[in-house]
């Protein structure tokens, strides 16, 4: 298509009207390159912040690593110097003036296949108790026994009901929650490691690397 190049007072109608559809082909063109141009710039942003991200992961998990194996040879050797084995414990510490670092290892719990048993059995006690009583209360105490994205049952929701439902005071409720804590066993365990440093006000503050303290 021929670009208009007459002065506009020299245009016929159907001049303006065409200078009209270029210039606004021109623009729709201008637009279409601006979120062309928008879409490559985040492309290469998300792009970079992944890669930055899966680099910073990839460090802090080798400084997880190497500094809680180098943790445990320094407290085993604590021990050996002394002529003694090294002190079985869930948690140990490393510290001089300034600076202390906490190892812990947690269990994690998972239930066997016999606890959804007293789970419905849970369930059908704050039915009856609570359904036609106080439905809002109801519905708070079944959504603690509703699986988790993973569709799981929450072992710590439900071990920390445990200890409220004994202010119920019903022995039914009690004792199967009872017979559900007894169907938790051990499928791991996770090592942990804190770092502390002394500050002004002579207290120990938590080096945390999380990004919320950030």
């Amino acid at each position: 298509m021929e670009a208009i190049t007459k002065q506009i007072h020299e245009m016929t109608s159907a001049e303006l009207i065409e200078l009209g559809k270029q210039r606004a082909a021109e623009e729709n063109k201008k637009q279409d390159q601006r979120k062309q141009a928008h879409l490559k710039d985040k492309e290469h942003f998300l792009s970079e912040v992944l890669e930055r991200y899966n680099d910073a992961q990839a460090i802090l998990t080798t400084l997880k690593a190497e500094t809680i194996a180098h943790a445990e040879n320094f407290n085993n050797l604590k021990y050996e110097l002394e002529g003694k084995p090294t002190k079985e414990a869930k948690s140990f510490e490393l510290k001089n003036e300034k600076i202390k670092i906490i190892v812990e290892s947690q269990d994690r719990f998972d239930f066997n296949d016999e606890a959804i048993v007293h789970i419905n059995a849970i369930k059908d006690i704050f039915r009856e108790k609570f359904e036609n009583r106080n439905k809002g209360f109801y519905n708070l105490l079944e959504s603690i026994l509703i699986k988790n994205a993973k569709g799981e049952y929450d072992v710590k929701i439900l071990t920390k009901a445990r200890k409220q439902v004994r202010e119920l005071g019903d022995d039914k409720l009690i004792e199967e929650f009872d017979k559900l804590n007894d169907c938790l066993i051990v499928v791991g365990s996770t090592k942990y490691i804190r770092v502390y440093t002394l500050d002004e006000k002579n207290k120990w503050k938590d080096v945390s690397l999380n990004f919320s303290s950030l």
